[in-house]
């Protein structure tokens, strides 16, 4: 004789018990129920979806991904999975398959403004800024004071080169949170990229100001100061973003550059050194160490610098004739 079915009410009974044990923290006890009640009643989309989320807590998105896609396939038009789905691909990096599964969930009406952002990140790094815009700008319509897709908007348009409509966002970020060190600091960015200096500089100091050990902010205030000729200050930010962290080759590179137009070239040499050493494979850096290499007459070390240049970058024209200079003067022994 065939065992009695098991009424759903049973199913439910594990179903809620997980859910105490997941807002518990116990998310192994959690699942364990989870799966109990679905041993029971078969086929539920959403207990899934609660297995997938308790596993993505858990830090497993393979398992987390395995779950929701069957939360997908259980029930193709229930926007819930799809929105899970797509988060979990996202976090993994999966950016094709999320904005498909982003686009499924708002087709079934998980029409929320975070689905709107989260898509605009997944187009923004597959390099879809127009539509990455178009999805900031609907979560921005849908809550215009949601700081984050202000920022993510500002950062899309900056990236596109509308400087000023990104300035505009951007400002808009600092009208919510005025003591925000990132708004400061990507407005300042915003501005060096129209060349307004001093606009520039106020900004980024008072990302500083509100952030000191911000490696990024001093770096791109010595970027402004060194535009408007302030060569000293802008040493000393280079400096101080090498300091906070010394394998910011970027903050090396244009350290050693100024300090080699300032004459002091051991200490240039010694930061485009390790420029090359964090980024080995910039034709840009190694040519900037060769020119320093070179006018400090060490052409036994200018030369394979140039070389790598050369061999980085094709038709790199100045690398070449640097490198035949440079061995020339070898050649003869010009000291």
């Amino acid at each position: 004789m065939a065992e009695p079915q098991q009424q759903p009410s049973e199913a439910e009974a594990h179903w809620h018990r997980a859910a105490e044990l997941h807002t518990q923290g116990d998310l192994d006890g959690a699942i364990v129920e989870y799966r109990e009640g679905l041993r029971l009643s078969p086929g539920d989309p959403l207990a899934h979806v609660n297995i997938g989320n308790a596993l993505l807590a858990k830090g497993d998105r393979p398992g987390a991904i395995e779950e929701y896609r069957e939360a997908v396939r259980l029930d193709p038009g229930h926007p819930v999975p799809h929105g899970n789905l797509a988060n979990a691909l996202l976090r993994n990096n999966e950016l094709k398959e999320a904005i498909v599964e982003y686009r499924e969930a708002l087709r079934f009406g998980l029409d929320l403004p975070s689905t709107h952002n989260n898509l605009g990140n997944a187009l923004f790094w597959t390099g879809d800024y127009d539509g990455a815009v178009v999805e900031y700008r609907a979560t921005v319509a849908a809550m215009p004071d949601y700081l984050p897709a202000r920022s993510n908007l500002g950062n899309t348009l900056l990236v596109k080169g509308d400087l000023d409509e990104a300035i505009v966002e951007y400002r808009e970020v600092l009208r919510m949170k005025p003591d925000y060190p990132q708004g400061h600091f990507d407005l300042g960015t915003a501005l060096a990229a129209k060349k307004e200096w001093d606009a520039s500089i106020a900004a980024l100091r008072e990302s500083l100001r509100l952030k000191p050990d911000y490696p990024e902010a001093h770096h791109n205030l010595g970027n402004s100061l060194a535009a408007k000729g302030e060569r000293d200050q802008a040493i000393a930010e280079f400096r101080a973003a090498v300091q906070l962290n010394p394998n910011y080759a970027g903050a090396q590179f244009n350290l050693g550059n100024l300090l080699a137009q300032k004459g002091d070239l051991d200490a240039a040499a010694a930061a485009l050194r390790e420029a090359a050493h964090l980024v080995p494979n910039d034709a840009t850096v190694h040519y900037g160490l060769g020119l320093v290499l070179m006018e400090k007459r060490d052409y036994d070390a200018a030369v394979p610098e140039f070389q790598r240049a050369s061999d980085l970058q094709t038709n790199f024209v100045m690398a070449d004739t640097q490198l035949a200079r440079c061995k020339a003067l070898k050649a003869r022994g010009n000291t």
